[in-house]
């Protein structure tokens, strides 16, 4: 059923942009792992140097007052140098064990998602290549849905020009009968260069938080992301009545689908696999 655009302001519009919008930290990322490591080691060695200059006068024992109580006295002391000896020994242990087993998440573009992710390029790395490894466009039909194109597409285009999203976005109409019951947008690195940076830069798990964050989305969960690799996840929009907004990111490619006639985040998590699936072609 094709609709006029009236009342699809709000439901036209994708979730958030997150192509280069980021959380300021990325508490995931393999440089912020580095900084825990360094961290770990530095307060290790400070506690074990506070330890031992600390006990010092501890360690020494009792001053001897004769040739026996010498004779004690070392013993004393030798006994409580081996105590704390000991005690630095698990300190060092604890500190290390805890710097090298924090590791990091590789940047987005270093995740190896699906198959042939390695021959997807940049525009630049792109120029001379007569033949793209995958094709990204969206499917007549994906279920129930279908893909609203000619006026009806141009109309809600127009409705949501001017919101700064990046990358492509398209209309669907289904089961629900609403003006748009499903808007699919996705962008790759094909297409624009900031989302190559980006993806250089932070980490699969740092974009999609920063996505949900900037929609102050709830309940967000992690679903299985299907044959390309990358993760998925859903959550709800309380601002937008509690539709459903599930994203996706790769190595590649970012990608987001608004389902406004779903309830339910694992039935939504599996359309917006469908919608994944059918819109990008691997090669």
């Amino acid at each position: 059923m094709i609709v006029t655009p009236s009342g699809c302001e709000r439901a036209c519009e994708p979730a958030y942009d997150s192509g280069m919008i980021t959380l300021s930290l990325d508490p995931t990322s393999e440089g912020f792992a580095t900084g825990q490591t360094l961290g770990a080691l530095l307060a290790t060695g400070t506690v074990m140097a506070v330890l031992w200059f600390a006990t010092r006068a501890w360690r020494r024992g009792p001053v001897p007052t004769g040739a026996m109580d010498a004779e004690r006295a070392s013993a004393v002391a030798l006994r409580r140098g081996n105590v704390v000896r000991a005690l630095l020994l698990v300190f060092a242990a604890a500190g290390l064990v805890r710097a090298f087993t924090f590791q990091g998440e590789p940047s987005a573009a270093e995740v190896v998602s699906g198959v042939q992710d390695s021959t997807v390029q940049t525009p630049a790395e792109a120029a001379g290549t007569p033949q793209p490894q995958r094709a990204i466009g969206p499917a007549p039909e994906v279920g129930a849905y279908r893909l609203l194109t000619g006026e009806a597409a141009a109309n809600y285009d127009e409705l949501t020009a001017g919101k700064g999203t990046s990358g492509k976005r398209w209309y669907y109409d289904g089961p629900a009968g609403g003006p748009v019951d499903v808007v699919l947008q996705i962008n790759a690195v094909e297409w624009d260069a900031r989302l190559a940076e980006s993806k250089r830069s932070n980490t699969i798990t740092q974009e999609l938080n920063s996505l949900f964050a900037g929609a102050r989305a709830t309940e967000v969960t992690d679903f299985e992301a299907g044959p390309w690799g990358g993760r998925l996840s859903c959550g709800f929009l309380p601002s937008a009545g509690d539709r459903i907004v599930c994203a996706w990111a790769d190595a590649a490619t970012s990608g987001q689908v608004a389902l406004a006639d779903e309830k339910n985040l694992s039935e939504a998590a599996s359309i917006a696999l469908q919608f994944r699936t059918a819109s990008e072609k691997r090669t």
